[in-house]
């Protein structure tokens, strides 16, 4: 598993931590203070309880994810006694309160230390208060794991006033033959100290070598004659210690004197409903401004208004300037995504016998904050399907002839005014006939055949699993209808490409922001549309006669080819106006390319993108809908839609043409 950053993505990424770890502790305060009304009664203050235990939940993801072991074991403590008080298990008593006080206290040293890149304060007195808790109340202590229980013995070592040395041993044939191995040296070791941690580390193709952090009261003697023995010892930097002491004293300390300034001062974290109201007046503003300039062509005739046409030319120069910088604060690098999913794979693999490679790409690429916000969970859905449902057991992938580690892809790539994001896995893919049956046995309705479009409405389909189970990593059958209803509510669209035995492919695509867009404005049979520009790589002048039939579909020659034809009337399902001349838009995306016959070609135009939401008006083809300067709503036309085949004509208009081509082979 590989989760490599840019040191540029990392530095943001721990501003973002050290943010986000502020706004935590300054909510776990306010809590805390309700909550001390709460003390000697049968029933503490759920909502305030709840409240912390989130806070101290989310304190804990966002410490695991920058590697900060003893913010994250605190966390875990805290979450799990207010666990036992959430569920009516316990009563928060004084020394109750007083062991969660000091714990914020002890997370805002650590996180302050960690910031400063100072040695971290000891936790263990703290943890063992917070576990003996948890027994007081359920009568059994927190499990620790191997890595947690290494983590306090190093803690309690440093607490003891011992040192700390590490003991490399290079293992050779040569040693061997004198009796130097493994054992040997291990023997040797606890006879100056305590092992707190062994452990083999492969180095190379076929070397090994073994590492032991031991604890000793005095400097190791004879240190030559360990590098005779193939080890060689260095001493490990000594971290702050914490002596044994009470909460209350604990808190009553200057060491624990609270820090409300861990944010990073060059970060401001600004609601996200402030920047939706700057762009809601910036595009009232962008339609204001359309509706000038239609006054402004019908006043044209009557008066000269060069000046007032400068005037307006400004404003919207300035109205270009002010969009565009209020797009550089909301778009923020997927990295803030990304970088929560490798823990969850690690996670994931730990609880199972798969071995996964979570491989990163794009990390980069920027996307609108509240897109971001909105795609948590749905990429997180995806990532986890793509472990429990495509990955193969280690067995299954060497019997296959495929690697025995499998790797689920994530990555993120910019295509004009969209953003494209990929979870792509190398495993058993989907079988179509699985699929099928398990869709009739539960009663949705299905297709003769499936290709990935109709398969991906199965897979979508409320209450469809391919489990009747739930384990660790499936749910009941309602993330993949979650993932499709999120993406269509943000514009975009979700697409589905499998190849059973090779992998699975799903694709999102979304605007960068769903505000405002560049467009061309077009017309046929008296209906107006607006073409995103970022689709459009040409326009040329066509007529009728250039329009040719091959196989029940319009095409047209274009260079050194041909190329398909949707004609925007068609698509809207009206009788076109024959025109002598007419306008070819070539529509280009990663997904092909198609020529947009249109009748009218009315200008460019910066409009407000409103997204169609309600399902019942959802349209393939149609991304959206705004509203120009005579305040008549027209649709914004979804170029990917467009090229890749996701858009007919009526079966009517097909048919004709289809009659049209027969009647002129049998002339």
């Amino acid at each position: 598993m590989s989760s490599e950053f840019s040191p540029g993505i990392d530095a943001q990424l721990l501003d973002d931590f050290f943010a986000e770890a502020d706004e935590h502790l300054v909510e776990i305060r306010k809590e805390l203070l309700r909550l001390e009304s709460s003390i000697g009664k049968a029933e503490p203050d759920l909502q305030v309880v709840k409240k912390l235990f989130q806070d101290f939940h989310s304190f804990k993801g966002i410490s695991a994810i920058v590697g900060l072991k003893p913010a994250e074991l605190v966390a875990h403590a805290a979450e799990d006694f207010l666990r036992l008080m959430r569920d009516g298990r316990a009563q928060l008593t004084e020394n109750g309160l007083g062991i969660l006080t000091a714990a914020t206290q002890k997370l805002e040293q650590t996180v302050a230390s960690f910031r400063a890149q100072k040695p971290l304060p000891g936790c263990e007195s703290l943890l063992a208060d917070l576990n003996e808790q948890c027994k007081h109340w359920s009568g059994s202590g927190t499990p620790v794991s191997s890595s947690d229980a290494s983590f306090l013995a190093v803690e309690e070592a440093r607490s003891r006033g011992l040192l700390l040395w590490r003991f490399t041993f290079s293992p050779t044939k040569e040693l061997d033959a004198q009796g130097v191995n493994v054992n040997s040296v291990r023997e040797q070791l606890l006879q100056i100290g305590e092992i707190l941690k062994a452990s083999p580390i492969v180095k190379g193709k076929d070397s090994l070598i073994f590492e032991f952090l031991v604890s000793t009261r005095e400097t190791p003697a004879n240190l030559p004659s360990w590098e005779a023995k193939g080890v060689t010892v260095e001493p490990v930097e000594a971290e702050q210690t914490e002596l044994s002491r009470t909460p209350r004293e604990a808190a009553s300390s200057g060491e624990t004197e609270h820090n409300p300034f861990l944010a990073p001062s060059h970060i401001v974290r600004v609601d996200l409903k402030r920047l939706d109201d700057l762009m809601r007046i910036t595009g009232e503003m962008v339609i204001h401004r359309s509706r000038l300039e239609t006054q402004l062509g019908l006043l044209n005739s009557k008066a000269d208004l060069n000046g007032v046409q400068e005037v307006s030319t400004g404003l919207g120069r300035s109205l270009r300037e002010l969009r565009e910088a209020i797009m550089r604060v909301r778009l923020i690098p997927v990295a803030e995504i990304f970088a929560r999913m490798p823990f969850v794979v690690r996670d994931l693999s730990r609880q199972t016998q798969k071995k996964v490679r979570l491989k990163l790409a794009g990390e980069s690429t920027e996307i609108d904050k509240y897109l971001i916000e909105r795609l948590k969970d749905p990429l997180l859905h995806l990532v986890r399907n793509a472990f429990s449902h495509g990955v193969e057991t280690p067995a299954e992938r060497i019997a296959a002839s495929k690697p025995e580690e499998a790797t689920i892809e994530l990555s993120a790539s910019a295509a004009g005014d969209s953003v494209v994001i990929e979870v792509r896995d190398d495993g058993r893919g989907i079988n179509p006939n699985r699929i099928l049956q398990r869709a009739r046995k539960l009663g949705l309705e299905t297709p003769e055949s499936l290709d990935n479009d109709s398969l991906l409405k199965i897979l979508c389909s409320s209450g469809f699993s391919t489990r009747d189970d739930a384990d660790l990593t499936s749910g009941r059958g309602v993330g993949m209808a979650v993932v499709y209803t999120t993406v269509r509510e943000l514009g975009g669209n979700l697409t589905l490409e499998s190849e059973e035995g090779r992998g699975t492919c799903f694709c999102i695509r979304l605007p960068l922001t769903l505000a405002i867009a560049e467009t061309l404005i077009v017309s046929a049979a008296g209906q107006t549309c607006a073409v995103p520009q970022s689709f459009v790589r040409e326009i040329l002048q066509k007529t009728e006669a250039d329009v040719q039939i091959a196989n029940g579909i319009e095409i047209i020659p274009y260079r050194e080819g041909v190329l398909p034809v949707i004609r925007l009337s068609d698509f809207l399902g009206l009788d076109g106006n024959p025109n002598a001349k007419m306008y070819l838009l070539v529509i280009v995306s990663d997904r092909g390319s198609v020529g947009l016959l249109v009748e009218k070609l009315i200008g460019q135009r910066e409009v407000v993108v409103r997204a169609l939401q309600d399902p019942l008006i959802q349209v393939r083809g149609v991304a959206g809908a705004t509203e120009l300067g005579d305040g008549k709503a027209i649709l914004i036309l979804d170029g990917t839609a467009l090229t890749s085949g996701m858009v007919r004509p009526p079966e009517r208009l097909r048919l004709e043409r289809e009659r049209m081509e027969a009647e002129v082979q049998t002339v």
